[in-house]
Parts: C-alpha cells; structure tokens; sequence
C-alpha cells in the first residue's frame, strides 16, 4: 500500500511538472536579428508583476500562463510579453482590455494595434505585448515570432459578436469586450455585481461612434438562447429604467435600451438625443447573408434510380450468398474426400441426441 501511495505521489509530481512545463517554452530564443538576452526571465514573470491590479481582470478572461522575454538586436532591446488565455474569444477580450485608446489598428494579424513604441497581437489563444524603441523598423522580425508562434496557437475562431454592430461612424479602436462583470465595470460602471449575466453565458461588447459632431455608444449583450436574454432582460430591467432618457440624472447617460431575440442592447448618449435611437435601430439582430455567399444545391435522384438500385443491390446480394454457399460445400466436400473424418464430422467430437427407437447406434459415415 505504501509502494502505491509512493507511486501515486510521483506521478502527481511528475504531471504537475509536465503542466508547468507547458506552460513556458512557447517564446522561440531568437527571430529574425533578434536573439534572447543574457540571462532570459520568461520563468520569472507572473501576472501580478506584469498587470498589476488588472491582474483580476485578465484573470476573468481566461488567463493561464504568462511568459516575458527581452530580445537584443545589438543595443536595441525588445521586451515581448506572452498571454497565453483559455481559447481564441478570451485572448481576443484580453486585447480589448490592454489596448489603450491611442493604439492604431495593424495588419500583423486578425486583431492588432500599435503605436510608436508598442504592438499588441492576438494570435489563437495568444496576446503578445511588444514593446522597444525601434519597434517600426522591427516589423519584419515582429512576422517572424509569429511565424515561429502560431503553429503552437489554438486555432478555433474568434467571437463574431462584432457582426452586430453598424459600420458607419464607429471610432476605429474603441471596441471594448466583455466576458465577467470586473472587465464590465470597467468598461460602463453603470451597476454593481453581475447586472449583465455573465453566469448565464453572456458575452457582452461596447464600441463608440461618432458623426456630426454627437458622439454615443452601443453595447450589445449576447446570451446563448432567447430564454435566457429574456430573463436577464427582466431582471435589468429595474436599473435600465433608471437610466433611461425619460429619468436620467445628472451624472448618468441617457440610455435607449431593446430586447430582441438573444440579444439585449443599449443606446448610451451624452444627453437625451436621437443619434443613440438611429444606432439602435441599425444593430443587426439577426445573421447577416450576403447575396453573393457560397450556396449549396442538393441533387435527389429520381425514382427510377432508386427502383433500379435496390434490384440491383438485392440481386448483388443474393448472388454473393449462393456463390459462398456452392464454394463451401465444394470445399467440405473436396477436404472430406481427402481427409475423412479428420476435419469436418470426426466421430470423436461429434455428440447426437437420438430417441433410439431402432436401437442402432449413430455412424458419421451416414450422413452422407
């Protein structure tokens, strides 16, 4: 019993090592001119020391490792900072979170910023933080780490709850993504606790637009099924009717707020306007279909076919058995004639139930 427990104890050390191992390893120790310092300090980074107070935040996500590398390239200095989150949908949450307003969108991947001296990249499951002071000149290394990333990436897709939103006046780099109330009460502290209904799956997503001079926000709420949203919705519904543009007070945006389908959506204003109704009533409830979207036309064959098919396929079928049948028996007999009573029918194996009436015993050679 104490060999086992000994034995159990070793394999649990043996599987948490395997998981911490894991979870490093994923920064290559050099791409394009850049190579890993002197003394690299990727095992040496946690989240608290990297985030700091938003540590909580990025925990909410979905965080599972962190990894920090400084790159040289002669006295240039490149210090790259690796999220790795539980899927696609959390790391891309986690880049909204990260990226400061002032950050242009890139075209390193699907979802990148950057600025001066500072990039942001989603790759799968990844957010890689990149930051020095040569960073432009250091594009093309920055596609090499990637190259050397990705294939180590979750490649599921991302959140489309983006899709919802309408195009025109949107403010490039203002969506923000929500999966748990701390990261929602950073984003609209407009509620206390789970107001919006993360426990019941929601996702949540607030992007700002601006035309003309007015200036509002959209945040569209999206729960697995319609049931659910309808529920949250009542339970909202207390704190939207506070908010609303008919009792706003100071301090407080007017709200114009809609429940439809699995979606619950709020218009926020500077002040009771109709800039938040018109992008209200433009958000895409449902699925967007393009006309031009590649279809897929069934074929069913006729009657004929399969009338024809399944004479065909029960004539194949019995033709099959009798051709089995006829080489069996050619079979037994042929072994029968050169083997008698060593292969098949030997009397010293054979058992047969008789009633006896003649009272002549059983002779194998009489069953044929």
């Amino acid at each position: 019993m104490r060999k086992f427990s000994l034995a159990c104890l070793f394999a649990t050390i043996l599987l948490v090592s395997a998981r911490a191992a894991s979870a490093q390893g994923v920064l290559p120790p050099a791409f394009g001119n850049w190579s890993a310092g002197a003394s690299p300090n990727a095992s040496a980074a946690t989240l608290q020391s990297v985030a700091g107070t938003n540590a909580p935040i990025l925990q909410e996500y979905g965080f599972q490792s962190i990894e920090r590398q400084n790159y040289m390239n002669g006295n240039d200095i490149l210090t790259v900072t690796l999220y790795r989150m539980e899927d696609p949908t959390a790391a891309y949450g986690a880049f909204t979170f990260l990226r400061p307003s002032e950050m242009r969108a890139a075209k390193l991947t699907q979802f990148s910023a950057e600025s001066a001296n500072r990039a942001l990249i989603v790759d799968g499951n990844f957010v890689l933080d990149v930051s020095g002071n040569r960073l432009p000149e250091a594009k093309a290394d920055i596609s090499s780490l990637l190259t050397s990333v990705t294939p180590k990436a979750d490649a599921r897709p991302y959140p489309n709850i983006e899709d919802h939103f309408p195009a025109e006046g949107m403010i490039p780099s203002s969506e923000q993504y929500a999966l748990g109330p701390l990261a929602m009460q950073k984003m609209l502290p407009i509620g206390s606790g789970d107001w919006a209904g993360f426990a019941q799956g929601a996702e949540a997503m607030m992007v700002r637009y601006r035309k003309t001079g007015k200036e509002a926000a959209l945040l569209v709420i999206e729960y697995p099924t319609q049931q659910l949203a309808e529920g949250q919705f009542e339970k909202m519904q207390p704190l939207l009717d506070g908010l609303s543009a008919e009792k706003s007070t100071q301090g407080h945006s007017a709200v114009t707020y809609r429940r439809e389908s699995t979606l619950i959506v709020l218009a926020l204003d500077s002040r009771p306007a109709s800039y938040g109704k018109a992008l209200l009533s433009q958000v895409a409830f449902g699925h967007n279909v393009m006309w031009n979207e590649p279809s897929f036309h069934a074929t069913q064959p006729s009657i004929n076919v399969y009338v024809v098919g399944a004479f065909l396929g029960t004539g194949a079928i019995c033709l099959i058995a009798i051709v089995s049948g006829l080489g069996f028996a050619l079979l037994r007999l042929v072994v029968k004639f050169f083997f008698p009573g060593k292969v098949f029918d030997r009397p010293h194996s054979i058992e047969v139930i008789q009633l006896n009436i003649n009272g002549r015993g059983v002779n194998t050679k009489d069953f044929y």
